[in-house]
């Protein structure tokens, strides 16, 4: 269970791992679910070049199995603790690095937001966009700062099917930023983190037999943004659990 300990460490380093948020067998069910989604959604997922799925988006659209695996996990607390009872759900995202598909990622930081559609006048957003079809936008800082993203792991994440790799601290300017540390994950953990934390992932093992299946839950404190700006899709956490 989240506790105030768990929120201190995710405010002081931008992260925290939960361990054994998901059982075994639901994480085998949540892997057949999204592989069903990619099926009849295919315009929403990314193949490689080998026709194997490695991402999907727009998935509060196509998949809602979020919804009772948000009710059957103990992470309400910690998302209500962290981001207020106003908070909800805004996109859902999957990931995988299938065998055989070895790449890296670098450093980065999550900035875009999937918004209803682009407004004229673009401010205090930058650098409009369109994934998938969506509108996406650049969000501000202080807005990024009252997100928090939830990512499933649905495999084990070692060192050879290309782990993340993340900069404790680095979600927060005042403070200073540590070495980069390589995160481990076991099947049914729960990596919890700051979008502005800074996060890559190192190359698989090309020899690896392992997936690394993510499935990827971001959060808002609130359905407002500024000015005429709306979310693409916004859940509250309220009527997920109430």
């Amino acid at each position: 269970m989240a506790n105030r300990a768990d929120c201190s460490v995710l405010e002081r380093d931008g992260y925290i791992t939960l361990k054994r948020v998901v059982s075994a067998v639901d994480c085998l069910r949540l892997i057949r679910e999204i592989d069903e989604a990619a099926r009849q959604a295919e315009r929403d997922f990314i193949s490689s070049s080998r026709r194997k799925i490695v991402g999907g988006r727009n998935l509060l659209s196509q998949w809602h199995g979020w919804r009772s695996l948000l009710q059957e996990t103990i992470l309400a607390d910690l998302v209500l603790q962290t981001l207020g009872e106003q908070a909800g759900v805004v996109r859902a995202l999957f990931f995988d690095k299938p065998p055989g598909e070895g790449w890296s990622l670098a450093l980065h930081k999550d900035r875009t937001i999937a918004v209803k559609e682009h407004c004229q006048v673009c401010a205090p957003f930058a650098k409009p966009t369109r994934k998938a079809g969506v509108p996406h936008v650049e969000a501000t800082e202080d807005l990024l700062h009252r997100m928090l993203t939830l990512r499933f792991h649905l495999d084990a994440m070692h060192d050879d099917n290309g782990p993340l790799i993340v900069v404790p601290g680095s979600h927060d300017d005042s403070q200073t930023e540590s070495e980069i540390r390589t995160i481990h994950c076991d099947a049914g953990d729960v990596f919890v983190m700051r979008p502005l934390l800074s996060h890559g992932s190192r190359a698989a093992n090309p020899t690896t037999t392992d997936h690394r299946r993510v499935l990827h839950l971001e959060l808002a404190a609130s359905e407002e943004l500024p000015g005429e700006w709306q979310w693409h899709q916004f859940e509250k956490i309220g009527r997920v659990f109430d």
